[in-house]
């Protein structure tokens, strides 16, 4: 970006910061010793925006937000951007902010006959934070279980190992080193704290008459923190509690043995592969324990995700691939330009239906990617959530308290063997695409503030509110009685931050 772009565009953001945050900082720390903390850090940050202009507006061009690969002014950017100015613009000019601006509807084709349907919940990371216990969960599912349970299936990312033979370990409250994940079976009955109450043990006034289906993807960057015995561990309770997983395998055979639900006539597979293991990496002789691709590299190598969704296609007969994708830039809006060029590549290359991306820890667009399959040929339209969010989390950067989860309708259609008219104004593709069997046909994204009770280390609680409903309570005077003004102005600022960078309003 040149001084005078610099220049022009300082007035703007500063008046834009000004409106989204209105003097909230990047994060707030809750005991004291950590808030202490969080000052020297934050001081210590505000010498470097001296020397970090340019960055206080976009991130460096190709951050690729890997540990393994981090020059020290990689390490710095990093903390800068947590602790201090979270990017407020893309690393492009503003060319991918356009790209989100611009982006084409998830679904517009004609009508036609659809003949099955299946609904998948499709949540964002699961993490073993010290607010994750029972007693300050009591009421943590009470205002989105209703909504949340209404689909077949569940998805999320379980971002910690599970070895119960191994003690409990806490993201801190405060980053300062290299962090090793443990978490144990009260913690995961936390987690799927949907799936206990589909089973019964729900409050009265929800009627049990529906039970969806949890599955897991097990490859982030924390895979490894307990090493391979803690692979092997978590796959172990993960079967122990028939629960589907995908991303880290055993042997071998197991990482071709990934899911394949088949409900009301579609088959759909799901897959995960994760950027990076921080600064572990699988071992020579099982390069097969974590399902690893440096996606967040320029020019990344797409073969390893290829591979596996040809299996699925043709050996697993699956008719809609679900990719997880642990990736992207974390504690920012938008992810860098080749991450994104990323993502289309492997539409085209290896041919997906569906990215489902997490690892940012704050909510990031989603889009529509139009490609032709390489395997099939056929012009498809392909879906891309870059994240959603912290979902089970409480981390003290304030935009990880918005996350959402999505609503996903798949269909079957009625395979007349003709073709399609497709609506898009755009003329990128042909008009005339080959109708496929099973499709994405709609998304509905549901937005949740994490919300946060503090009074001391031992008085606390965690709750998910549908922010849509809390912010109608909160225009007519309803709010609940636990929101204070601390609560009130950071969801003032991120709904801002959702309207702004998710929804693309004016705010």
């Amino acid at each position: 970006m040149s001084i005078l772009k610099i220049l022009i565009h300082t007035p703007i953001l500063l008046i834009k910061m000004h409106k989204l945050w209105k003097s909230f900082p990047a994060v707030t720390a809750f005991s004291g010793w950590n808030k202490f903390l969080v000052v020297v850090l934050r001081a210590l940050m505000w010498i470097v925006n001296f020397f970090y202009v340019k960055k206080r507006f976009a991130p460096p061009l190709y951050f690729h937000d890997d540990p393994l690969h981090f020059t020290f002014s990689d390490l710095i950017y990093f903390a800068y951007k947590y602790y201090l100015h979270p990017p407020i613009m893309d690393d492009a000019d503003g060319k991918t902010a356009r790209f989100f601006k611009n982006r084409q509807p998830i679904f517009s084709r004609k009508e036609f006959q659809v003949i099955q349907r299946i609904t998948i919940t499709a949540a964002g990371d699961l993490m073993p934070y010290e607010w994750i216990q029972k007693k300050y969960c009591t009421h943590l599912w009470d205002d989105i279980a209703d909504d949340f349970l209404s689909s077949d299936f569940i998805f999320a990312n379980l971002e910690t190992p599970i070895d119960v033979s191994k003690p409990l370990v806490l993201v801190p409250e405060v980053m300062l080193n290299d962090m090793l994940f443990n978490a144990d079976e009260e913690m995961f009955e936390i987690f799927m704290g949907i799936r206990y109450w589909a089973l019964g043990i729900r409050p009265n006034r929800i009627p049990n008459t529906h039970s969806p289906i949890p599955i897991l993807s097990t490859a982030n960057n924390h895979a490894l923190d307990m090493g391979e015995a803690g692979v092997s561990a978590t796959i172990n309770f993960l079967e122990e509690k028939k629960i589907l997983h995908t991303g880290t395998s055993r042997t071998l055979e197991e990482k071709f043995n990934f899911p394949v639900i088949e409900h009301n006539g579609i088959r759909i597979a799901f897959i995960a592969y994760t950027y990076s293991m921080n600064k572990f990496t699988n071992p020579i002789d099982k390069p097969w324990l974590v399902n690893h691709c440096e996606v967040n590299q320029p020019n990344a190598d797409m073969s390893p995700i290829r591979e596996v969704v040809q299996h699925a296609r043709e050996k697993r007969n699956a008719d809609l691939v679900i990719l997880s994708l642990h990736f992207s830039n974390a504690y920012q809006a938008y992810p860098c330009v080749h991450i994104i060029e990323n993502v289309k590549r492997i539409f085209f290359e290896c041919g997906p239906d569906i990215i489902l991306g997490n690892h940012a820890h704050n909510i990031q667009p989603a889009a529509r990617i139009d490609f032709v399959c390489p395997f099939t040929k056929k012009q498809k339209h392909g879906f891309v959530n870059f994240a959603s969010g912290d979902f089970i989390a409480y981390d003290i950067f304030n935009w990880g308290h918005l996350t959402q989860y999505l609503k996903l309708h798949i269909v079957k259609l009625e395979d007349d063997g003709c073709q399609t008219t497709d609506n898009r104004s755009d003329n990128s593709l042909s008009s005339v695409v080959h109708r496929p069997l099973s499709i994405l046909e709609k998304v509905d994204f549901v937005p949740v503030y994490v919300c946060g009770i503090y009074q001391d280390k031992d008085n606390r609680e965690l709750r998910l509110l549908d922010a849509a409903k809390l912010s109608e309570q909160i225009k007519n005077n309803t709010a609940p009685n636990f929101l204070t003004s601390h609560h009130r102005k950071e969801f003032e600022a991120l709904e801002n931050f959702y309207k702004w960078y998710i929804l693309n309003e004016s705010v």
